[in-house]
């Protein structure tokens, strides 16, 4: 049965891993049956409900334990019960990386990476001590470095964006082509200003499965970090039989560079249960039972207190900041978005809202907020526009960053204003008539109305011009008018973040 354990490892990785990609490209809206709510075939969140780190660092950064996290607990239980049973066989990202690291032993040619353990893989411990005290003092930097959140944002703002240029072109099949487009797509507009900055990361990341198997797990992730340490409590680990002869197949073939052959050396807080030690032991020296006594994991004072101090610099380097752009207008957030100083404790900068944005309207910020709001959500009538009857982004945030609103509500939310600039809108500039904003505006009274003056066209006729004004009472701040807008290089009706233009109504 030992031989066979890697082979059951596997079938696990495969189907989380379906399961992780059944949910997040299943999270398209669903056309099946008429309703005048936009909703969703499935839940992204459902794929952070199992990540207790998440869970950890918004509970202290927010005194609040979203429900979607309950689950989580599932996993500090078998992760106390097996070890890192998470990162070995369930973790999508681990799974990923897992299969990036396969393909490099075969372009090397080698059947296992021949590597020690190194004193530098304790750095996912250092860097989920430093996520954990950040969160204490309330900045929640998990979601840049947590592999699920991290995952899905790099996902959906460079994968997809780069399967609907694939499908733009209309290279495929017809059947290829509708099931892209019903099953992964949902909607030919995608596009992100920070795709290729994603792209990078994301590729790097890969890239460096062939430099060291499992490069991202082994050193950088801090939910790994986190499960390491309590796995050190967990009374099942790899043990030895007495005939073991030291060949040391056994750790050439382990991808977590733990040491399992050696008996007082072996890093059991490093293995991720992957089993290929048990298959390969040409002795059958090795085998995973009960062993009471704790691990131990060599993490210096030195560096420990380096962490605090890097943890408390970046605190001090993040707030600094943040308040200095508190009117950026181009802050515009989604519908339903808590006020700013909860905002950035709460939001784990996951992605799911903008996965499931239909139009395309909101898109990662840089630093519109300051450095802690990097990769928090912003709109932006560029590239899209806020749906009026959609209400997804609040139904699929995890945390309550973005709260649910009923449809009702939503369409009652203003979150920005326009305003039309006189220069560019042709009617003004150039005294011809265009409708496209108002007859776009989705409020009822409408938001956008027309004032007829006499004056002269470009080429000097008169005639009577319907002129747009806005209504800063009526208007939502939806964007759709700067979407449509046919000035397209810089539209003449804008958006920025201020409410009801910022007349006291």
């Amino acid at each position: 049965m030992k031989k066979y354990s890697r082979y059951f490892r596997l079938i696990s990785q495969i189907i989380f891993l379906a399961l992780f990609f059944y949910i997040f490209f299943n999270s398209i809206i669903d056309n099946s049956g008429f309703s005048l709510e936009l909703k969703l075939k499935s839940k992204i969140e459902y794929i952070f409900a199992v990540d207790p780190l998440l869970a950890l660092t918004t509970l202290f950064s927010t005194y609040k334990l979203p429900s979607v996290f309950i689950l989580s607990a599932v996993v500090i239980i078998l992760t106390l019960i097996f070890g890192r049973i998470f990162c070995g066989w369930i973790c999508p990202f681990g799974t990923i990386h897992h299969f990036f690291s396969f393909i490099a032993q075969k372009i090397r040619r080698d059947k296992y990476e021949k590597t020690e353990y190194s004193k530098y893989q304790n750095l996912k411990y250092y860097i989920f001590t430093a996520v954990v005290i950040l969160s204490i003092m309330r900045v929640n930097v998990s979601g840049y470095l947590d592999p699920l959140s991290l995952l899905v944002k790099c996902l959906a703002i460079f994968f997809l964006p780069v399967v609907i240029i694939i499908y733009n072109m209309n290279i495929l099949s017809d059947g290829m082509q509708d099931f892209l487009f019903n099953n992964v797509l949902g909607r030919d507009n995608i596009y992100y200003e920070q795709a290729a900055l994603f792209g990078i990361i994301f590729i790097i990341l890969l890239g460096l499965n062939f430099y060291r198997n499992r490069f991202w797990c082994k050193y950088l992730c801090p939910l790994g970090g986190m499960l390491g340490l309590i796995s050190k409590y967990s009374p099942l680990k790899l043990q030895h039989k007495a005939k073991c002869n030291s060949c040391g197949i056994c750790t050439d073939s382990c991808y977590a560079d733990a040491l399992p052959f050696k008996r007082n050396s072996f890093k059991s807080s490093e293995c991720m249960l992957l089993f290929n030690c048990l298959s390969v032991c040409p002795s059958d020296s090795l085998y995973y039972g009960l062993k009471m006594k704790p691990a131990e994991i060599d993490l210096s004072k030195r560096a420990t207190a380096k962490t605090l101090g890097i943890a408390l610099s970046g605190f001090f380097i993040i707030k600094t900041g943040t308040k200095a752009v508190a009117k950026t207008p181009r802050l515009i957030r989604p519908p339903g978005s808590i006020p700013k100083n909860r905002f950035l404790k709460t939001c784990i900068r996951c992605g799911a809202c903008m996965k499931v944005c239909p139009e395309n309207f909101l898109t990662p910020s840089l630093f519109e907020s300051g450095i802690e709001g990097l990769w928090t959500p912003v709109g932006n009538a560029d590239y899209g526009y806020c749906v009026y009857n959609c209400n997804l982004c609040g139904k699929m945030c995890p945390t309550g960053a973005i709260e649910e609103l009923s449809v009702e509500q939503k369409k009652k939310t203003t979150i920005a204003t326009a305003f039309i600039d006189e220069n560019r809108c042709l009617p003004y500039a150039y005294g011809v008539d265009c409708i496209v904003c108002e007859e776009h505006c989705p409020t009822s009274p409408k938001a956008i109305y027309f004032s007829r003056v006499k004056g002269k066209d470009y080429k000097g006729r008169s005639r009577e011009i319907k002129q747009p004004k806005i209504n800063p009472e009526e208007c939502i701040g939806c964007g759709i008018c700067q979407y449509k807008c046919p000035v397209k290089d810089k539209p003449a009706v804008f958006m920025t973040s201020i409410k009801n233009g910022g007349v006291k109504v």
